[in-house]
Order: C-alpha cells, then structure tokens, then sequence
C-alpha cells in the first residue's frame, strides 16, 4: 500500500496550492500579466472538467478537492508565457480526463495528470511548449510579440553549449523558462517548508538530487567543470520543480522510508539517462511517469530484502554462533526447510499421495444399503 503522506491528502494538496501560487505571483513581476492568466485558465478549465466527468460518471463532485486546483496550476507552472490558448485548453482535458478519471478517480492515480499533459504537448506541440520569452521582455495579453523566443537552458546543454547567463541567473530563474519552474532558490525554500511540513518527502529529494549531480559531475554534457555541470543540470529543465511538486505528492510516493531512496534515486538516473541519449527536452517529465509506473515495486524490494535478512542472514549468523560455541555440526545433509513465504500446496517428499474416492451415484447407495442389510439375515439362516 501506498502512503497518503504524513499529513491528509487534502491539507496537504491545499499547502501546495498555496505555495504554487506564491510563484505564481513572481512570475507576475517577471514575465507579466499573461502569465496570471494562463494559470487561472488552467484552473479554472481543470475543475470544469472535472466537473463535467463527474457529471458524466454519475459520481459526486467535490468543489473542496484541492488536487484539481493544484494540478492545473503545476500543467501551467511548465508552460512558457507564450503559449495559446487553445494549448491550456487541451492540456486541462488530458490533465483531468486521462490523468484523473481514465484511472478511476484520486485514490487509484498511477500517474502525475501534470505530467501527464505537459509531456503530450512536449511531444506533439513542441512549438508551443519549447520556446519561451527573453528574460525581461513580456508576452502581451493582447495583440502581437514584437521579440524573439529563445529556448532553454536544457536545450543548450542537450547541444554541448553552456547556456546562457551566468550559474546565479540559472538559479534565480533570470533566463527564458517557463512560467515557475526556473525560480530554483525560491522552489528549494517551499520544498523545505513542505518538508517541515510533513507534506514533502526529504528523502525521494535528496537522493534524487543526488544521483542527478553524480552523474552531472562525472558526465558533463557541456564543456564546463564538474560542478558548473551539476548546478546547470540541477538548475534546468522541470527536475527541480517537478521532485518538489510532483515526485512527493500525496498517493505518488512509497511507504517505507529506504523505498523513498531508492525512487528517488531512480527517478534521478532515469531522468540523467533521457538527457544523455534522448532527442526531445522536458526529459523529467518522461522519467516521472516511468518511474510512477514502477512505484509499488519499490516498497516490494524493500520488503524482499528485509525478509532475506530476517529469514536468512540472521539464521546464517546464529547457526554460526552456535557451531563456534560447540553446538550442533553443520553438513551438507541437513534437511532445508522452506520458510512459510515460499512453501506452495505440494505433497511432502516421502509422502504418499492418495486418490481421491469417486463419489458415489444415489442408486448405489441405496443398492449398498439394501446389500448391508440382508446380509445378517443370510447370516442367521446360515445358522
């Protein structure tokens, strides 16, 4: 079973809401008033189509559920100012529609629906999702962009090319990006509050982070040190934004705290190997819903492992012990006696195994009957 977080769902989708919402308003100051409204929009269009899917299902539909909300202002977080409006519309339909209710409903969720709909529009509109506005010139709400848009700085190092700016703009977002997810210092503060919280998962963030800058500063893609390497990587892209929001949402991590390492730390790797030999950007958004595939596996490895140690390891060291201490000798003959975990429905060894007795037809066994009384009688005239 999949942990809920340590907080409730709703309290805990709600406290992210808020602090998306806080980059939100940055991003008013940065890039304009287009931004705002591309946000609401998503919102506003995620929960009408909820609504509509709930109508359609015949289920009851919570206006308080802030999963909705949220979702459609992290799809939009990952937009660039520039995009259409026709783009916010479809990306709240496949949000809501496939993300949510294809699966059933907020309980049996298997992948990020954010996720989900900013890595189709990666895919098939890249166009509107890949190129975004120079830092301090503003996409108009109306009418035309007299600028150019440039890509991002994961483009650049997808090209071998350092990007653009110096590390410290990187990590204050001052280079073209989407709409939040460049605003690194800001993002990593309401990643500790969520933690503090207990509405962030420390340990899926920190291995995560982790395995990315090992593998940035052992395999820079750019000709730039080690660890110029590890802040533009860690700096680009959706990986900050997406472990904070995304990776350690509520039903989306591990129960046990060594699965949360090793998921985070898979996410990392798989994130680092779409850069390294993939062809598109947004490579953290592929490696999420791989990853979100694989996530009740991760508590299963960890339970297999505990076993092992409990069943095998721990025996080996006591039957070692014993044997040190003058115990009973160890041959290659003693009987191996499966634990419980492995014992399947098979017949012992040395044991016999016994046909079933056919069952008996009703006119038999009156005929049986009939046979078991006369006989005493045959007996007595024998007599």
């Amino acid at each position: 079973m999949l942990n809920l977080t340590a907080r409730e769902p709703r309290k805990a989708y709600l406290e992210r809401l808020i602090f998306l919402a806080a980059l939100v308003v940055l991003s008013a100051f940065l890039q304009g008033v287009r931004a705002v409204v591309i946000s609401v929009l998503s919102v506003v269009l995620c929960m009408a189509a909820d609504a509509v899917c709930c109508r359609i299902r015949r289920i009851p539909y919570d206006i308080k559920a802030f999963e909705v909300p949220f979702w459609g202002l992290a799809a939009a977080a990952m937009m660039p100012s520039s995009v259409s409006v026709w783009a916010v519309v479809l990306s709240a339909v496949i949000c809501i529609v496939v993300g949510k209710h294809l699966f059933g409903a907020s309980d049996n969720i298997v992948f990020s629906p954010p996720a989900i709909a900013a890595a189709f529009l990666i895919i098939c509109y890249p166009t509107e999702m890949l190129y975004y506005p120079k830092y301090g010139e503003q996409y108009p709400l109306f009418g035309t962009f007299d600028g150019l848009l440039s890509r991002s700085a994961e483009y650049s190092l997808k090209m071998g090319v350092a990007p653009s700016g110096t590390v410290w703009d990187n990590i204050m977002g001052l280079i073209p990006a989407p709409i939040c997810s460049s605003y690194i210092l800001v993002i990593l503060v309401c990643g500790a509050c969520l933690i503090l919280m207990r509405s962030g998962s420390l340990c899926t963030t920190v291995s995560c982070f982790a395995v990315t800058g090992a593998l940035a500063f052992f395999f820079p893609r750019a000709n730039i040190s080690g660890w110029q390497s590890v802040l533009y990587e860690l700096c680009s892209g959706y990986l900050v934004f997406g472990t904070v929001f995304l990776a350690a949402e509520p039903y989306r991590t591990p129960e046990r705290k060594l699965g949360k390492v090793i998921y985070g730390a898979f996410l990392g790797y798989t994130t680092m190997m779409f850069r390294f030999f993939g062809q598109t950007e947004g490579s953290f958004l592929f490696a999420l819903l791989i990853t979100s595939a694989l996530l009740s596996s991760f508590d299963r490895v960890v339970e297999n492992l505990s076993y092992w140690k409990k069943k095998y390891v721990n025996s080996f060291e006591k039957n070692k012990t014993l044997v040190q201490k003058g115990g009973p000798k160890l041959s290659d003959t003693q009987e191996i006696v499966l634990p419980e975990k492995y014992r399947y429905n098979t017949p012992p060894i040395d044991g016999e195994i016994k046909k079933r007795r056919r069952k008996a037809s009703p006119a038999s066994e009156n005929a049986d009957n009939a046979e078991n009384v006369e006989k005493p009688e045959d007996s007595n005239e024998k007599q």
